[in-house]
């Protein structure tokens, strides 16, 4: 197990202690064999000019999928629209995080599918999904707010979500477009390369502020955190009006 360099590829080094340990997780633990192939800490451009920074992309004999890694410790619960993060005393709302996940697989997808390597090859579906990768982590979410969220595989009764390892190293769905074979894995690798995928990069300024996370997506916009440079504690909501690929 543990998938090899030629494998993984690694386009940028996570500044987060918890989000490596996330990711060296899920890299010993998956087959150096085709067709599984990884790209971590990334971010493209869209066809619409928007910015998306990826935490993982794993390509998987089952199929294709987007990664998002969460690892707050405590208790998750929630809805399809909010999530509660419980921590001892500490809680902490935020909006789901499968929303956004969505977003950024339905870019990146179009944005593959429009590259030369996959003329002829066809692409499999992009899923998007949740990883809540804290050891432990409680999750007592329901219904659909539960759907393509994952925990660490446990294998025990204690185990309150699906294992994200079982997940990827599944046999195929046919309903998905079928096994992923070598060729077809070959063509998503040259795909992404020239696609434009670059480093994420944390430390994009816009004037006086420094951009943080992705708070929210318009239909025409995108909405950032922004912390001041100079003013300790000062963050403000920062939007900015992306230019469509090829606008003049």
């Amino acid at each position: 197990m543990a998938l090899s360099s030629h494998r993984w590829h690694t386009i940028a080094e996570s500044q987060f202690p918890w989000e490596r340990d996330a990711l060296d997780y899920l890299r010993e633990r998956l087959p150096d064999q085709e067709p599984f192939r990884a790209w971590s800490n990334f971010e493209f451009i869209a066809e619409d000019g928007s910015i998306y920074e990826v935490d993982l992309v794993v390509l998987t004999a089952a199929g294709f999928l987007l990664i998002e890694i969460k690892s707050h410790p405590g208790t998750v619960e929630g809805d399809v629209h909010t999530w509660i993060w419980k921590d001892g005393g500490r809680e902490l709302v935020t909006d789901n995080p499968i929303i956004l996940a969505n977003q950024k697989a339905r870019k990146l997808a179009s944005l593959l599918k429009r590259q030369a390597a996959l003329n002829r090859t066809r692409a499999p579906f992009l899923e998007a999904v949740v990883f809540c990768s804290a050891p432990g982590i409680r999750i007592k979410l329901a219904g659909p707010a539960a759907l393509n969220v994952y925990e660490r595989d446990r294998g025990t009764e204690a185990a309150t979500a699906q294992g994200i390892i079982s997940r990827l190293t599944a046999a195929p769905d046919t309903t998905r477009g079928g096994r992923v074979d070598g060729s077809t894995a070959k063509a998503i690798a040259r795909a992404m390369e020239q696609a434009g995928i670059r480093p994420s990069n944390r430390s994009r300024r816009v004037g006086d502020y420094e951009l943080g996370s992705l708070l929210f997506q318009g239909p025409a916009y995108q909405d950032y955190e922004g912390s001041h440079v100079a003013l300790k504690g000062v963050k403000r909501r920062v939007r900015l009006y992306p230019i469509p690929l090829g606008a003049v």
